[in-house]
Parts: C-alpha cells; sequence; structure tokens
C-alpha cells in the first residue's frame, strides 16, 4: 500500500541515514513513492518536485548533516522524540503513553530507540496502513503524531538543509493530509489533473536535446536508431518541475494537465521524431532533419553541411 509504503520511507530517512540517502533523490524509495502518489496528494506531489532537486553525496557526509541537526555535540537543534518536544524530558508522560498504545494494538517497540522517536511512531502509522486501519491510524495522530510531527517538518522546512528540508515538508504536510487535518487537493477534495511535457509545435522542435539533460527523473529521453531520432517521455517517470519547458529556447515544450491514466502509465509516447539526414558522399547517417534545418535556418546552406566528417575532409584535400 502506497500509503504504509510512504510512511516507511520517511521512518528511514528520519533514523540514522539509510544508504539510500547517499544516492541523489530520484534515486530514493522516498522519491518513488511520492511520484506515485502525487496524482491524488499534494504534498507528494510537491515533494516529489523538491526531492528530484536533491543530490548525491557520501554516506559520511549525510551522517555529518544528521548528527548537526539532532544529535549534537550540545543541544540538538531538532528533537526527534514525543517527550523532548512536547514536555521538554526524555521518556516523559507522551512516551508512556505511546508505548500503551502500541501495547493495546498487539504490538512492541523493539530495538534501542524510545517508542515515541519519530521513525518509531512513522512505523507504526505504516502498519495501520498497512493493514487499513485508517481509523486507528487517524486516532493516533490525532493523539500523538499530529501533536508535534508537523511542527518538526515545518521547522525542518525552515532549516534550509538540502536533505531535510524537503524531507520535513513532506513529514508536515502528509501527516496533515493523512488526518485529514486538510484536504489533499483543495477544499473540494478532488483530485488534480497532474501536468506533463506536450509538445505544442513538433516542427519546430530541434531536437536538442536540452530537455532530456535537464529532466531529473529522466522521464524525457533521447532516442535514435539507424533512421531516426526521437525525443520520448514516459509519463509515469515525470515528476512536473517544469525544467524541460524552461530550458526549451524554441518554446515548443509545454507543461500542460494530462489525463489522469495516461498521467500513470508505464508505456511511452514520441513527443518528436525525425529520420536522420544522410550524408551526399558516403550515406552515412548524421545527425536528424530537425537539427540540420534548423542550422540551416541560422546560417545558410553551405555544400559541406551535406556531408559528414569524414567526407568533409575528403573534399578539402581533393580542392
Amino acid at each position: 500500500m502506497l500509503r504504509a509504503d510512504l510512511y516507511t520511507a520517511l521512518a528511514e530517512a528520519l533514523a540514522e541515514p539509510p544508504e539510500w540517502l547517499a544516492e541523489p533523490g530520484p534515486q530514493w524509495p522516498l522519491f518513488a513513492t511520492a511520484v506515485r502518489l502525487a496524482s491524488t496528494s499534494e504534498a507528494a506531489d510537491r515533494a516529489a518536485q523538491a526531492l528530484a532537486a536533491v543530490r548525491s553525496e557520501p554516506l559520511l557526509a549525510r551522517y555529518t548533516r544528521y548528527a548537526a541537526l539532532f544529535a549534537g555535540p550540545g543541544r540538538p537543534r531538532f528533537q526527534l522524540y514525543e517527550s523532548e518536544a512536547v514536555s521538554g524530558c526524555v521518556f516523559g508522560p507522551e512516551a508512556a503513553a505511546v508505548e500503551r498504545y502500541y501495547h493495546a494494538a498487539g504490538l512492541e517497540a523493539a530495538g534501542a530507540e524510545l517508542p515515541d522517536h519519530v521513525s518509531m511512531e512513522l512505523a507504526f502509522l505504516a502498519h495501520t496502513a498497512d493493514h487499513g486501519a485508517r481509523d486507528v491510524e487517524r486516532d493516533f495522530i490525532s493523539k500523538h503524531a499530529g501533536r508535534w510531527l508537523p511542527s518538526l517538518g515545518r521547522a525542518l522546512a525552515r532549516s534550509g538543509d538540502e536533505v531535510y528540508a524537503p524531507i520535513g515538508q513532506l513529514l508536515a504536510e502528509w501527516v496533515e493530509e493523512c488526518a485529514e487535518l486538510r484536504p489533499p487537493h483543495g477544499a473540494s477534495h478532488t483530485a488534480r489533473l497532474p501536468r506533463l511535457p506536450v509538445m505544442l509545435q513538433a516542427e519546430a522542435c530541434t531536437l536538442c536535446g536540452f530537455c532530456a539533460q535537464v529532466c531529473p527523473t529522466r522521464a524525457l529521453a533521447i532516442h535514435e536508431t539507424a533512421r531516426e531520432t526521437s525525443l520520448v517521455l514516459s509519463p509515469v517517470k515525470c515528476v512536473g518541475c517544469n525544467k524541460c519547458e524552461r530550458v526549451c529556447e524554441m518554446h515548443t515544450l509545454k507543461m500542460q494537465p494530462s489525463a489522469g491514466e495516461y498521467a500513470t502509465s508505464r508505456g511511452s509516447s514520441v513527443l518528436r521524431q525525425s529520420p536522420l539526414a544522410r550524408c551526399r558522399g558516403c550515406d552515412e547517417p548524421m545527425v536528424s532533419r530537425a537539427e540540420l534545418d534548423f542550422v540551416i535556418r541560422q546560417i545558410g546552406h553551405p555544400a559541406w553541411l551535406d556531408y559528414c566528417s569524414d567526407c568533409r575532409s575528403v573534399l578539402e584535400v581533393s580542392r
């Protein structure tokens, strides 16, 4: 269940840094789950866009970030225990109440962490979501997680930390959505159609490939065969970051709302396709016709443009 997966990934991210946290954001399981939830959750949609920009870093550097925020030396900037966040003491009444809540649900807190650590509470919420216990999930958020996790998340979001700020923003908004403290997509509770790149004037696209180069999730890709070059979109990978639209110098690629079933499709679609121009000398394929026509529009049509680099050298020697 996707809601359980998101709780679990948040729990892992806010425990000691897992190995996957050293990877760039688009490779995180947290990102992958947010992408799959983006069409029905505003929190997940915004998080997917923010997490897509997180760069890779050695795991030791991630540990350094974690320690600076949550461990010290000295008093940590952010408290990861409900008791400390609410009452200002370790294993206060909140921790005991959380432990009783787990016992009432037939569970016991395992491991070295106290029962009210953020990762333990998120793991419990993952368990309830996985078992479809929606009433228990909402009740636990109302009595425990919702009292302090949104505040923790928003404080992390304000920290400006490249890694933990977007995680914190997702934590705050996701817990509030799941508690139904605010509707996932505005007051109407209706799901917003996801925005995907579309080609408004395909013939104007030069197939330069810049949009594919800046795409953080590789939703856009240039495919080349012996006959043609294509710009291909994988809708399910798109997080709506708008980077492709911003980099398109021809202004032909635009983000527009798309039907939900298309946005979640595992297939791909061709946005632009052009045959390869062939060398007049050896008949070998060169660049796409779209690219060559663009160059001709810019500089005119000198004869050497019709030849590949090898044949151009032969022509220069024979002159």
